[in-house]
């Protein structure tokens, strides 16, 4: 049995990009069991007592089977100012299991930065925690080849926000600055200068 994780932003009793979620949930379910997903992440939400005020991480453990556990835990978002490239060739995270000892691996290769850039086979692929997009002056581009398709970046693809492109790591310096964003982080979450990635 795999255990999957959902990270939604619940802010003001409130419960953000559910659709996204369920999506998520849904295809992850299918694709590692060929099963259809049990659960129905709008009607479980509706049966909880859920904190009505302030920003929480609403985390989600589910299998197959359904929902395994279920927390609030109060969200503020962490100051980064610096990220550390670090390349791996092998690193695989496609589906959100609450196994990351590979991607704890290499958050540990950070030295004196505060997150780290992860390099696959020369491309750029996400932070630690994180989907990135990056700024030209013009377009907000994510890399089309990302670890783990988060839901921040598919609503904001979706939606015109961004577009994927392919990043090499030898591109960043062209860039003007990078935005970390996930569920809980928004698009306008954490922005840094491309001067801030430590090669």
């Amino acid at each position: 049995m795999f255990r999957l994780i959902e990270s939604i932003r619940l802010e003001d009793g409130e419960c953000f990009n559910l659709h996204y979620h369920q999506q998520r949930m849904d295809e992850s379910v299918l694709l590692l069991t060929g099963m259809q997903n049990r659960i129905r992440l709008t009607s479980f939400l509706q049966k909880q007592n859920l904190p009505v005020t302030g920003k929480f991480k609403c985390r989600i453990v589910y299998s197959e089977t359904g929902v395994i556990e279920m927390g609030f835990t109060p969200y503020e978002t962490r100051t980064i100012n610096s990220l550390k490239i670090i390349h791996d060739n092998a690193i695989d995270y496609s589906f959100k299991f609450t196994d990351r000892a590979a991607l704890n691996n290499l958050f540990a290769q950070r030295n004196d930065c505060d997150d780290i850039l992860i390099v696959k086979n020369g491309l750029v692929t996400d932070a630690s925690y994180s989907n990135v997009v990056f700024y030209d002056g013009l377009r907000w581009l994510t890399p089309a080849q990302p670890l783990l398709k988060g839901t921040m970046r598919q609503c904001l693809l979706d939606n015109g926000v961004i577009v994927e492109d392919a990043i090499r790591a030898e591109q960043i310096p062209l860039f003007k600055k990078v935005r970390l964003i996930n569920a809980l982080l928004g698009f306008e979450g954490l922005e840094l200068s491309v001067s801030q990635i430590v090669f």
